[in-house]
């Protein structure tokens, strides 16, 4: 019989010999404003996209919040874990997008199991882009049904999967906006198909909720969607990227709502605390309230990129925060990222299992609570540690 420990130390060893391992860092302080290993750095890692995580009013209703409710929920969502400032946030996030109804989770991970998990089974096919988030890929997985895969935004590749799968009921899951790369699906393309083929589409808006679409709505326009449509598209996303706190929810319609509320992992799961509830309530009214958030984060992503390009790094033409600089090779990200840290600027290298093998990155997160001159700074860092 084989020892688990010796294994353990040899793919570990094996992990660093090719910079793939990992190691946890202490990040002191909050926003972009970090501490790490005692260096003073601006972080362009975290996916603040908005600011809004330490804005006054998004921490006084947390703390108001915890005065009124206490420290955690107590109990899932179906015993008595789900008190009225989750079902205020509920009917807010329901409203801002256009939704029947909408359900919250304790994150975003979460909420993709959830969802998943309850709405397929062994009798469906889960039909996945090739770079959908980790959460969705474990949720398909998860959930029993028959996972097929199609390369990334290929609709036609997407329309044969859909053929070769018929009768079986199909479940399409994409991302509107794409964590790793920074680039948009073909949504209008990718609807059309599911309406035709009578699938649903689930559509993971966590990078986009906040930052594009009419006024921060995201990159799905439910209420443009046919009647038909609106029934058969989900809606997964984060309270904890561009709304500043914790937690992630799911926009459906009642029908849709109805089953992923009594799946096993929202039945069996204690509820979001309630204080990140009221955080992300205040960080929604917070969108429509400072608009400017969001002009600010199109203007460093359109300038970033550019600058980018100019230094022979192509990047997606996407309004997002996200912005990728592909080097390729593992161990120059972590050098590059390295180099970076040193003069100020915390930016993560993104290394397989996260990308594939060869196209490791630097992936830079902008937020409204950086300046232009910080951006500015970075792009004089980045020449220097991109040579």
């Amino acid at each position: 019989m084989t020892d688990w420990l010796p294994h353990l130390d040899s793919r570990r060893a094996a992990l660093a010999a090719d910079g793939l391992a990992r190691e946890l860092k202490i990040a002191e302080g909050a926003g972009i404003r970090l501490k790490i290993r005692g260096r003073e750095v601006v972080s362009f890692g975290s996916n603040d996209y908005l600011g809004l995580s330490t804005h006054p009013r998004v921490v006084a209703a947390a703390k108001a919040a915890l005065d009124e409710f206490g420290a955690g929920a107590t109990a899932s969502a179906l015993i008595c874990g789900h008190k009225t400032i989750h079902e205020r946030l509920a009917r807010a996030l329901a409203e801002f997008k256009g939704a029947e109804r909408a359900l919250i989770f304790p994150s975003g991970f979460h909420a993709a199991l959830a969802s998943i998990g309850a709405l397929a089974d062994g009798d469906a096919s889960v039909l996945l882009d090739k770079l959908a988030h980790a959460s969705l890929i474990d949720g398909a997985r998860l959930s029993g049904a028959r996972v097929r895969a199609f390369a990334h935004n290929e609709v036609s590749e997407l329309e044969a999967l859909l053929e070769k799968e018929s009768p079986r009921r199909c479940l399409i899951v994409i991302e509107s906006l794409y964590s790793m790369d920074g680039d948009a699906a073909p949504l209008a393309e990718i609807l059309a198909l599911a309406e035709r083929h009578g699938a649903l589409l689930l559509v993971d808006e966590a990078h986009a909720t906040g930052v594009l679409g009419e006024r921060g709505r995201g990159l799905v326009d439910l209420p443009s969607l046919s009647a038909a449509m609106k029934e058969r598209v989900i809606v997964l996303g984060t309270l904890s990227k561009a709304l500043g706190a914790q937690g992630g929810f799911v926009c459906a319609s009642e029908k849709i709502s109805r089953a992923i509320l009594t799946g096993r992992a929202h039945m069996f799961s204690t509820a979001l605390t309630p204080a990140s509830a009221a955080a992300a309530l205040e960080a929604l009214a917070l969108i429509d309230a400072e608009p400017e958030r969001r002009a600010r984060v199109g203007e460093f992503s359109a300038y970033l990129r550019a600058e980018l390009q100019r230094l022979k790094f192509p990047t997606p033409s996407t309004e997002g925060a996200i912005v990728p600089a592909i080097v390729g090779n593992e161990q120059r990200a972590l050098d590059c990222a390295e180099a970076l840290f040193e003069r100020g600027f915390f930016v993560p290298a993104v290394r397989y299992p996260t990308v594939k093998l060869g196209a490791a990155r630097l992936r830079i997160s902008l937020s409204a609570a950086h300046s232009r001159e910080e951006c500015e700074r970075l792009v004089q860092a980045l020449e220097v540690s991109l040579r």
